[in-house]
């Protein structure tokens, strides 16, 4: 497969369980390295690199990770998790840390009350705000989101992609991988349809309202929502 997302540009990634999804989120994040082939991000090759030369590029691509509990320290309150990437990277004193933690909480809707606790005490809801919450404090060009909106109730997973379409529309490229097609409609602008480690499809988002390719057609028809008529 071949692409390129823009700034600003979301592209939605489909395919069934075991068609490549994950591997390639993980050749993004540089959790793994390409057998083949080359990814390169902002104009210089991308590649798992070592950690005294990491610290220079990690924090432009952030990742919000299909099971957000397991994502989070257990032992570290939300305060901390929110306050640690700050921390790492040296940006802000305590004080402002901990104002930026309380501004990034209340743009994904986190009950301030809650930073103070540990994710045990937290819903699936809670843990992927604030996993959401914790990818955006250090501004990411690239935000990857892996199934974000499976632990989401309707309301919130409005308010999940206002918040993503808001992104977007400040210069933030998305990926997202998603089974529920219909956030990739609403949300995507590029669809990128995967089988076998393969790209099957590749095109706007709007073809899922009038799909022409026989597997999309498939697994749109699998989708009642978006099923064609």
């Amino acid at each position: 497969m071949s692409f390129t997302i823009a700034p600003g540009e979301a592209w939605g990634v489909v395919g069934a369980s075991g068609s490549g999804k994950t591997t390639l989120l993980n050749l993004l994040l540089g959790l793994l390295e390409p057998t083949e082939g080359r990814i390169t991000f902002e104009g210089a090759p991308w590649s798992p690199l070592p950690e005294r030369e990491r610290r220079f590029r990690r924090p432009r691509i952030q990742a919000v990770f299909q099971d957000a509990l397991a994502s989070l320290p257990p032992h570290r309150t939300g305060w901390e998790i929110l306050q640690e990437p700050l921390e790492i990277w040296s940006r802000g004193t305590p004080r402002t840390r901990r104002e930026a933690a309380a501004r990034m909480a209340a743009k994904v809707k986190f009950p301030e009350a809650a930073l103070a606790q540990r994710p045990g005490s937290w819903s699936g809801g809670l843990a992927q705000r604030l996993a959401l919450a914790r990818a955006l404090m250090l501004e990411p060009s690239l935000l990857v989101l892996d199934e974000p909106f499976s632990a989401l109730d309707s309301t919130l997973a409005s308010h999940f992609l206002a918040l993503l379409l808001a992104l977007k529309a400040e210069g933030t490229a998305l990926l997202l991988v998603s089974h529920d097609l219909e956030p990739v409609r609403l949300l995507c602008d590029q669809l990128l349809m995967l089988r076998d480690g393969e790209a099957l499809c590749q095109a706007p988002a709007g073809t899922l309202s009038a799909p022409s390719h026989p597997h999309l057609l498939e697994l749109l028809e699998a989708s009642p929502r978006l099923a064609p008529s």
